[in-house]
């Protein structure tokens, strides 16, 4: 057997360079490099051999890192759970996959583990194997190169959430699948220089898998504990972080910041602030990049695949746009009846690979087929192309608002409203009316110390201007926060259940 490469060795450092670190625990390369060995050999000895599943339900510490690495190199397909998800959610996680080991430091995975018979290896206490005896058990002899992969679950828009494999998965060894995580990085334009600020959920998909792209390339993950945007702002300011990834949420809470010297970037060394996830209002992306300067680079994509990309410069050029694709895989805009859209005309968006189809739904052959027509695939969102080819949204075809029979989408009227004075946070969302069907209703959170009353008539006034009257709210709420899971999506089905 050959012995693979390290991970020191792929990513261009040394092997006592500081790899990742938490603010409790430091892990140079090679540390890293034993520790995910011991892992691999762990999970083997609790009946993980390759090609079964392991569930990761661990929070923002390094020892996320070391699981994930480990069961990948095992040869297992793992994947990252939401930390907040319930016993039940995560048993039907556990279903679906056939889990055969669970790590976690959350209660409540433990107790689905334990439900199950499944041996689970906990942090903190929670019983089961304790991680820090279990991996001291174990020794640190390589395995061969296993081709472990990454089986997400989609956050689940509508309905149980769906494990997605994607089209080559177990077929790639370890070592060419990190090697090939840096032409993400190069895509992103994330550096392999200084340090990759970790600020997001560890398990959420893009951030997890685009921040290992930047330690692929050679950079240091700083991870911290959880999103606090006064904490985060201190931690760009360190002159040693050159990345990080946010989603709009983020950059909101930034802005709304008081007694903060807007007139220069905080981030000295910030080469690279990477968002996607949502759609980021236009008004709110200007003023991130007249703060921190032209460093965001935004994408476009899915759990599924398909990938758009666009950096400051061309943005500026073409606000609103999500960018082009990347080489390898195009995107189209059909309608209904699967005819491509001319430039500028709105329709379903669609990408389309030229390795043919991408991904399928582990088990679901029906939602599989349902998701694509030929080798082009959706999750429904709605947009068009421009002459260049650079796609802009409109919105989900799933949050639509048919009023008297029009469309309105409503990011539109979010783009349209997002940057009023007072406004912290907003969303629009579909609601019941005995006339028109639906209407538009707004909902916001106001800034601390705004005045009510001047907010709400300066969003009238807007609308007025703005949008036709058919776009135009009908109602505007105020809340104290709007619903948004772990990762900071906006969870428009809670406002339209209202």
């Amino acid at each position: 057997m050959t012995a693979p490469s390290s991970l020191a060795a792929l990513s261009n450092r040394s092997p006592d360079d500081l790899a990742v670190e938490d603010g409790v625990r430091r892990v140079s390369w090679g540390e890293l490099e034993s520790r995910t060995w011991q892992v691999a050999r762990g999970l083997e000895a609790l009946g993980a051999k390759p090609g079964t599943h392991v569930a990761i339900c661990v929070s923002n510490r390094v020892e996320f890192v070391e699981v994930v690495l480990g069961a990948w190199r095992a040869g297992c397909a793992y994947t990252p759970v939401k930390t907040g998800w319930t016993a039940a959610e995560i048993d039907a996680l556990l279903a679906d996959a056939r889990t055969a080991v669970v790590v976690t430091d959350r209660a409540a995975a433990a107790e689905a583990a334990t439900a199950r018979g499944i041996p689970a290896v906990t942090l903190d206490g929670l019983g089961g194997a304790d991680y820090a005896g279990w991996l001291a058990g174990c020794d640190d002899l390589p395995l061969d190169d296993r081709a472990g992969y990454k089986m997400p679950f989609t956050s689940g828009t509508t309905g149980r959430p769906k494990p997605v494999v994607m089209a080559g998965s177990g077929t790639v060894p370890f070592s060419a699948g990190w090697a090939g995580l840096t032409r993400w990085a190069d895509a992103l334009e994330l550096p392999g220089d200084g340090v990759h600020l970790f600020v997001s959920r560890l398990f959420n998909g893009a951030p997890q898998t685009f921040g290992f792209a930047a330690m692929a390339r050679g950079a240091t993950l700083r991870i911290l504990p959880r999103w606090d945007a006064e904490a985060a702002l201190a931690a760009l300011s360190a002159e040693d972080v050159t990345s990080t990834i946010m989603v709009p949420t983020m950059f909101r809470q930034l802005l709304g910041l008081r007694d903060v010297d807007r007139s220069q970037s905080p981030a000295p060394a910030l080469r690279t602030i990477l968002h996607g996830g949502e759609p980021c209002p236009a008004p709110v992306k200007q003023a991130v990049l007249d703060w921190f300067g032209d460093v965001l680079v935004e994408y476009y994509g899915f759990t599924e695949g398909g990938l758009t990309v666009v950096g400051s410069a061309d943005w500026r050029q073409r606000p609103g746009t999500v960018g082009r694709p990347l080489p390898g895989m195009r995107v189209r805009i059909l309608d209904d009846d699967g005819r491509d859209q001319p430039v500028g005309v709105d329709g379903t968006v669609y990408f389309e690979s030229t390795a043919g189809r991408r991904f399928r739904y582990a088990g679901d052959d029906a939602q599989t087929d349902a998701a694509h027509r030929g080798d082009a695939f959706t999750v429904g969102d709605i947009g068009h192309l421009d002459d260049d080819g650079f796609l802009y949204l409109s919105g989900r075809s799933a949050d639509v608002v048919i009023t008297a029979g029009v469309n309105v989408y409503p990011a539109e009227v979010e783009q349209a409203l997002a940057d009023i004075p007072g406004v912290a946070d907003i969303a629009a969302a579909g609601r019941v009316d005995d006339e028109r069907g639906e209407v538009i209703a707004l909902y916001v959170v106001l800034a601390p110390d705004a005045d009510a009353a001047a907010v709400l008539g300066s969003l009238d006034l807007a609308a007025d201007e703005r949008l036709a009257p058919y776009k135009r709210p009908r109602d505007i709420v105020v809340l104290d926060e709007l619903p948004r899971d772990e990762t900071g999506k906006l969870l428009r089905r809670a406002l339209r259940d209202r």
